[in-house]
């Protein structure tokens, strides 16, 4: 083991590490980011190994296998290049892997299948190309699998639903296609799903037997058809954006008591807005916006005060809300381009809104004046149809005017 770790050493510029002390003198248990325990005939093992954010700029050596013992490694973090040496395969004791935020290359391949161990692998923010590699399935101790930020294709291995412990799924950013299989959403482990900004398309699962789910990052696909339905009473964040979804928004929403976060902006939506919606009483930021939603804001979203960003924007929405000035978290307020209509008579507790940063209201069909108060929050952004003479919205502080 102390040939393996010497080899890393040299095969990573060990001189050039941010701290290499004691490397090369002395007992390697002794040498910094190695840990050790006493085994069978107080036989000292090197079982930990944790040099990451140290400036490792190199290879990682084939030697590192050699090492037998080893139950955690933690390399992230450096300039590691080339390709993951295939003789970790051996390391059967191996709980932990974590290579993320490297310059690694090459396929996954069959490295991983019989590390039976393995409880957390991240090998994300890398350049690793080709497939997702079915063996992961048969990791049954997995709870963390953490792949985004690489150049991932094929499609998404139905292996991985076998895993009964699995509570994070990163997959975001490759270009995995194909449809997601409709069994992820009865993975009753999952507490974190994120596979946005692929290349996935066909319709989404129901998550009605995820009941731990906290989170699901489902935006920057392909997906087509309704919105499912989360049976997660903890979902806190819930991204559906920029997809294809149609239909409308259920009613069933409301009743994710736990959310902060509901996004499903540019999508086909084409319905209401649900009042239920108001029943996510914890909901901080709602982006609906860049959809063919009509009817009225529902006047029950009085009752989200802990609301700080509401995009509507790019709608058919009619109407006009009074209810801003309750909202004392309010930043960013987007109702621009709909057809909100009628005598624009912004409530004067809207001059309380300390917090609010932009307000954008312009490409709508409303008349009236924009009050001092508004001009004395100095926004970064106000916004309305304050163009032409006369205009329809007199607003001597707009920060653009159409």
């Amino acid at each position: 083991q102390r040939y393996a770790l010497a080899t890393l050493y040299y095969s990573t510029n060990g001189t050039g590490w941010q701290t290499n002390a004691n490397w090369g003198h002395g007992h390697e248990c002794e040498w910094y980011g190695v840990g050790c325990e006493s085994g069978e005939n107080n036989i000292v093992s090197v079982t930990y190994l944790d040099l990451n954010s140290n400036h490792l700029d190199g290879t990682i050596p084939e030697e590192i296998g050699y090492i037998a013992m080893l139950e955690q490694i933690h390399l992230w973090g450096n300039n590691l290049v080339g390709s993951i040496p295939s003789t970790l395969s051996q390391l059967i004791n191996l709980n932990t892997l974590y290579l993320d935020n490297n310059h690694l290359d090459g396929e996954m391949g069959d490295t991983f299948n019989l590390l039976r161990n393995l409880k957390h692998l991240d090998l994300s923010g890398n350049r690793l190309r080709g497939h997702i590699p079915h063996g992961l399935g048969s990791l049954t101790n997995l709870r963390d699998l953490r792949l985004s930020n690489n150049f991932l294709t094929s499609t998404f291995p139905a292996s991985l639903i076998s895993l009964s412990n699995l509570q994070t799924l990163l997959l975001d950013s490759n270009a995995i296609s194909g449809s997601l299989p409709f069994l992820v959403g009865e993975m009753r482990s999952l507490v974190t799903i994120r596979i946005h900004e692929n290349d996935f398309k066909g319709k989404l699962p129901h998550f009605s037997d995820a009941e731990r789910l906290e989170e699901a990052h489902l935006d920057g696909n392909y997906f087509s058809g309704p919105i499912p339905h989360f049976g997660s009473t903890r979902l806190r964040e819930l991204y559906l954006g920029r997809n294809a979804l149609t239909g409308s928004i259920p009613d069933s929403i409301g009743t994710l008591v736990k959310l902060e976060i509901f996004s499903a902006n540019s999508n086909k939506l084409n319905s209401t807005i649900p009042s239920s919606i108001s029943q996510a009483t914890e909901l901080q930021f709602l982006d609906l916006s860049h959809n063919k939603l009509s009817g009225l804001i529902p006047q029950e979203f009085s009752d989200l005060v802990w609301l700080h960003e509401i995009r509507l924007d790019h709608n058919r929405l009619r109407g006009f809300p009074d209810w801003f000035g309750s909202m004392k978290h309010l930043e960013i307020v987007h109702l621009n381009n709909n057809l909100l209509g009628g005598k624009l008579d912004l409530p004067l507790d809207m001059g309380d809104l300390d917090d609010l940063a932009e307000f954008a209201i312009e490409n709508n069909d409303l008349n009236g004046i924009i009050g001092e108060f508004m001009c004395d929050l100095l926004l970064d952004v106000l916004t309305a149809d304050c163009w032409g003479s006369p205009p329809r919205v007199d607003c001597p502080c707009c920060t653009e005017c159409f």
